[in-house]
């Protein structure tokens, strides 16, 4: 046992550390990461030069639901409600509406071109319907990919449409086993589902904000488990009340992500590490659960399958979802190429093959094929598509200072964030000039992207970004008011001078 722990452990880490060495590089050759990670683990496997032979549905559709929670989580937690609001009812919308169409027109399609019956191409249409998180969210971290605004709708669409497909695919293999079963039944799952997954996200954001800001744990260490436990006790009493888990876990991320909560910058940090590992992991299994010589017999109709969702299925849906918005052509030409899809339809197919008997692998091969097209073709080539239809914008440099400024903003000192500006009289000048309160520090200057640590020598520029501390709150004007004094030095001098012209 301890041998086969130690040889599992061995695999592991060596499939992991080839997958972030070799991450560095993919974007040098217009390779999605995430793909990278499927095309490891398909060497890995049993058909590959690792021979690990893995097959295993059930266990596969287990530890996805884990990494699917916390990939789920963190686009939560990491999408400003703020930039997303203007655009809530369209987003909604495409994540429910949008995933309902695409699953008539997928399945219908799906239906001509294979062998497979009506319910099982719409099971297909089901599982190919929700864009997948964890690929768009990476996309969007690479800031030479900047659209501006449009981004926000495909982050939220992407975050909030897993739930709506989950439940759909879930539906169509109720459907398959038991036959249709009563209409009236599943028109009141359809609205009670996504209820239960709003007030169960709702309810447990409420709860952990209680007990975070409340309770005073004795190490900081504990209070990323603490996250954990209620994410993944908000998933699993939702669910058991017959409520939509992953909206439930979406909505917990997006309250507390948008909240004023202590120890976020240490939650964010956390949880960004988990889930890149959790993304790493997931397609790495999923990349060993396929086997690449079944994709030969699969690849026609997935390759028909995969050209009808690209270019037919996602425009037509985008197009209708978005028909009288604030977007433009070019914007919606945009959302419908960024529509893509990576781990999650693999995910889903793994749970749907647990249920259909001997077509599961005919349908996980296809869903599969369609993916790699999918990411290889659209993600390969966003940033071009961004260039081309003009949606690329200078990506702003956030001001994210090494400082728990949640924490620092519960004591009793002041703490403010500034940019200077060419006219303020800081500029030129040495922090030892300005003339600071008592107990007044400049704690760091962002400039050009790196962090400075001043001292009273340091000579500021146009367009440093300062983080200013003061003993108490009381002192933060004064302070503030030092560093742009330069224009009440120069308008009582031009008021002297005013006055002296008149005298003479």
């Amino acid at each position: 046992m301890e041998q086969y722990l130690n040889n599992f452990l061995l695999a592991s880490s060596i499939l992991l550390l080839l997958s972030i060495v070799l991450s560095k590089s993919s974007s040098r050759f217009g390779l999605p990461v995430l793909v990278l990670f499927l095309f490891i683990g398909m060497i890995a496997g049993s058909d590959g030069i690792g021979g690990i032979n893995f097959s295993n549905y059930e266990l596969t559709h287990s530890l996805s639901l884990v990494a699917l929670c916390l990939i789920i989580f963190n686009g939560g937690f990491e999408t400003p409600f703020s930039k997303v609001k203007k655009d809530f009812g369209r987003g909604v919308v495409l994540s429910s509406i949008g995933v309902m169409l695409t699953t008539l027109l997928v399945g219908g399609f799906t239906h001509l071109v294979t062998d497979l019956g009506l319910l099982e191409s719409l099971l297909i249409g089901a599982i190919l319907s929700a864009t997948d998180a964890a690929a768009v969210f990476s996309a969007f971290k690479d800031p030479t990919a900047q659209v501006g605004d449009v981004k926000n709708i495909l982050r939220f669409e992407s975050g909030s449409n897993d739930p709506m497909a989950y439940f759909l695919v879930s539906v169509i293999i109720g459907f398959i086993e038991q036959g249709m079963g009563d209409a009236k039944t599943t028109a009141i799952m359809f609205i009670s589902n996504p209820i239960i997954g709003l007030i169960g996200g709702w309810i447990t954001a409420r709860s952990f904000i209680l007990i975070n800001n409340v309770v005073k744990l004795d190490f900081n260490g504990l209070y990323p488990p603490l996250t954990m436990a209620m994410l993944f006790l908000g998933y699993s009493l939702t669910t058991k009340l017959g409520g939509n888990g992953f909206l439930a876990v979406y909505v917990f991320g997006m309250i507390i992500g948008n909240r004023k909560i202590l120890h976020k910058n240490l939650l964010s940090l956390f949880f960004d590490g988990v889930t890149w590992l959790s993304q790493i992991g997931l397609f790495i299994m999923l990349g060993l659960l396929v086997f690449p010589s079944r994709l030969l017999t699969v690849a026609p109709a997935g390759l028909f399958i995969a050209c009808f969702l690209t270019f037919a299925a996602r425009p037509i849906t985008v197009f209708l979802c978005l028909i009288k918005s604030r977007f433009n052509l070019n914007e919606k030409l945009f959302v419908s190429w960024a529509g893509l899809k990576g781990a999650t339809p693999i995910v889903f197919a793994s749970f749907a093959a647990t249920h259909i008997g001997e077509k599961a692998h005919v349908l996980f091969d296809i869903v599969f094929f369609v993916v790699i097209i999918s990411a290889l073709m659209q993600g390969s080539s966003l940033k071009l598509v961004a260039r081309k239809l003009g949606l690329v914008v200078e990506q702003e440099d956030e001001t994210n200072f090494p400082v728990d400024m949640e924490l620092l903003e519960q004591t009793k000192h002041g703490i403010v964030q500034l940019e200077l500006k060419q006219t303020d009289y800081a500029v030129e000048n040495r922090v030892v000039d300005l003339g600071l309160p008592v107990g007044a520090i400049v704690l760091f200057i962002k400039r050009h992207g790196a962090f400075i640590i001043p001292d009273g020598a340091t000579v500021f520029e146009n367009g440093d970004k300062i983080l200013l501390v003061t003993k108490l709150k009381e002192d933060l004007e004064a302070a503030q008011e030092c560093f742009e004094k330069k224009k009440i030095e120069e308008l009582d001098e031009e008021d002297d001078d005013t006055q002296e012209l008149h005298a003479a």
